[in-house]
């Protein structure tokens, strides 16, 4: 597991309902821990910081993001990248009580965690969170590390273009084309097209340029 925190220990609660047990955990050593100890009530080990896992064979060790997204996806965007082209793969996650249509198309490293919905052939490209209960109905295409947060309901057709974050609770009506790195706020409804580099808020969400 990247990561201890709050994401990494639902990751790792996901992963025990499926019959995963992790190996250990990279973090940096001055984060404390919140993995929950094992079955046989061992503390889960640290392995070091991020550097250290290139030291493991590339073949025995499949990898989970366990790097949440708060304040900012480029990080955790930068961490799956920087293993991928290091040859590392990372295991593709769907919760036991999500509901995945046989049509849809997941890529790795996939997170779909308790209760979601993905809805028939949409399509989830590669480091995607699907949190808590969001739904992604038919045909949608989420793009590389997004983030569609808990409660977020994306009708059937939107697009969302790779590193933008869809916040908890937001609605997006069908057909809606969301660009790159864009963030919509938490509970917006959006009914229009929102272009690369903004941010979309409120009912109806309202786009404007995100300051960089």
């Amino acid at each position: 597991m990247l990561g201890s925190g709050g994401h990494a220990r639902v990751l790792q609660q996901t992963l025990r309902d499926v019959g995963f047990e992790l190996h250990g955990y990279v973090a940096p050593r001055d984060v404390d821990s919140r993995l929950a100890p094992t079955d046989e009530g061992a503390e889960i080990e640290w392995l070091g910081y991020d550097a250290n896992l290139l030291e493991f064979d590339r073949e025995e060790h499949l990898l989970v993001n366990g790097i949440g997204s708060a304040g900012s996806l480029h990080f955790r965007k930068a961490v799956f990248e920087k293993f991928t082209e290091a040859g590392f793969n990372f295991l593709q996650i769907v919760a036991d009580t999500a509901i995945v249509s046989d049509s849809a198309n997941l890529l790795e490293g996939v997170q779909v965690l308790t209760g979601a919905i993905v809805g028939v052939d949409a399509f989830i490209d590669e480091d995607v969170i699907v949190n808590t209960g969001a739904i992604i109905e038919h045909d949608a295409v989420i793009g590389r590390s997004c983030h569609i947060s808990v409660g977020a309901k994306l009708a059937g057709e939107v697009s969302v273009g790779q590193g933008s974050h869809i916040g908890i609770g937001a609605t997006v009506i069908q057909g809606v084309q969301i660009g790159e790195n864009c963030i919509i706020g938490a509970g917006a409804v959006v009914i229009r097209d929102v272009p690369d580099n903004h941010m979309a808020v409120g009912v109806p969400a309202q786009n404007r340029p995100i300051e960089s």
